[in-house]
């Protein structure tokens, strides 16, 4: 990638007709080519050039059931596809976990409605229709957090971090306040191993509100009640915590959001009587520093992603709206669920959701 400094256009052009795969291993080496290729315009050009799609699942409960509804964010409609749902998975109460944003690929559990009977944990990739029905965790503890990471692409390879709760009585032998079990599930070996405990630093946990982790440079990102941000590296198998932006650490109205392929926290605070809403990002993916790059003006919407790095999506109990930070315009999108309904369901989940439509080896064998 030398020539970029030299042709940075031509680069472009290429990298416009090529898969997300490319693209996010080219990023990897030239920061104009990162910064170029989160822009809308080259996306939206990458998605139709690549037949793909772009777009977040939007998730909601009914009593005790779940739905979801698949919500386009750069306008791409490839040519031939069917609506994208997740009507293809086997019946039971089927909710989303985790996602790998950047390769289509989606973790859900159906809790199955039998006394006794553990949860079943499904990879799949919703453009192609394909699922995978993975072997059980080696333990039945509650679960308190689910990562999906695509570590391959040729061949195609991904990891699962599971983090489930350690029983009472047996976390007492440990010092720390809170001790999480840690396994990760590996679709080279198709097994489940479990890894050293994860040890909490004094009265912190995960944030309950975060479901879905923020994946950045091959590690996954949580926030902490205590406004620190617990990383997991699955190249290492290893663990460890950093602080937020030191103005932050008291602020308890705190998001992890991901821009430009980092790991971000999204603050709010008021100016002269405006509602703001600040972006920092961590400067580098192995350091603890963080940098100022956005200030959002709040349009009474809460923010859920970045679809660029000059749009980010927002939305409230009534819908989502794309807003461009550099003109201020705002397009509603189209949720196409028939159930659906504005301001009925008290707490919704977004997961951001980049696919092209090519079938993907999820396993020993395909659903």
């Amino acid at each position: 990638m030398s020539s970029f400094d030299m042709n940075p256009d031509m680069i472009i052009e290429i990298l416009s007709h090529s898969p997300a795969s490319l693209v996010g291993k080219c990023r990897l080496l030239n920061k104009e080519c990162n910064k170029r290729t989160y822009d809308s315009s080259f996306l939206k050009l990458n998605l139709q050039r690549t037949n793909s799609v772009s777009g977040y699942f939007l998730e909601f409960s009914e009593r005790l059931r779940v739905h979801s509804a698949f919500v386009r964010d750069l306008g791409n409609i490839p040519s031939g596809s069917d609506e994208i749902s997740l009507d293809f998975l086997p019946p039971g109460r089927v909710s989303i976990k985790a996602c790998d944003a950047s390769h289509g690929i989606l973790l859900c559990v159906n809790d199955l409605p039998v006394k006794g009977r553990q949860p079943e944990y499904i990879v799949c990739k919703p453009t192609t229709k394909q699922y995978m029905i993975l072997p059980k965790p080696k333990t039945r503890y509650f679960t308190i957090a689910l990562g999906l990471m695509v570590s391959g692409s040729d061949p195609f390879r991904y990891k699962i971090l599971r983090l489930s709760q350690l029983p009472g009585n047996e976390n007492r032998r440990y010092n720390f306040s809170f001790t999480l079990v840690c396994e990760v599930f590996d679709s080279d070996s198709f097994a489940w191993k479990r890894l050293n405990n994860v040890e909490l630093p004094k009265e912190d946990l995960l944030v309950p509100r975060t479901a879905n982790p923020v994946a950045s440079y091959g590690f996954l990102h949580w926030l902490t009640t205590s406004n620190n941000v617990f990383r997991f590296c699955f190249k290492t198998n290893s663990w460890s915590f950093f602080p937020v932006p030191e103005n932050l650490a008291s602020d308890d109205s705190l998001k992890l959001t991901r821009y430009d392929g980092k790991v971000g926290v999204i603050s709010s605070r008021s100016k002269e009587g405006v509602d703001y809403q600040d972006l920092w990002v961590l400067e580098r993916s192995l350091g603890n520093s963080w940098v100022h790059v956005k200030e959002i003006k709040r349009i009474g919407l809460e923010p859920v992603g970045f679809s660029s790095n000059d749009v980010v999506t927002l939305a409230d109990l009534d819908g989502m709206c794309s807003y461009n930070m550099n003109n201020g315009k705002s397009q509603k999108l189209q949720i196409r669920a028939p159930k659906f309904f504005p301001s009925y369901y008290w707490t919704m989940s977004y997961f951001p959701f980049y696919s092209d439509y090519e079938r993907s080896e999820l396993g020993r064998s395909n659903g």
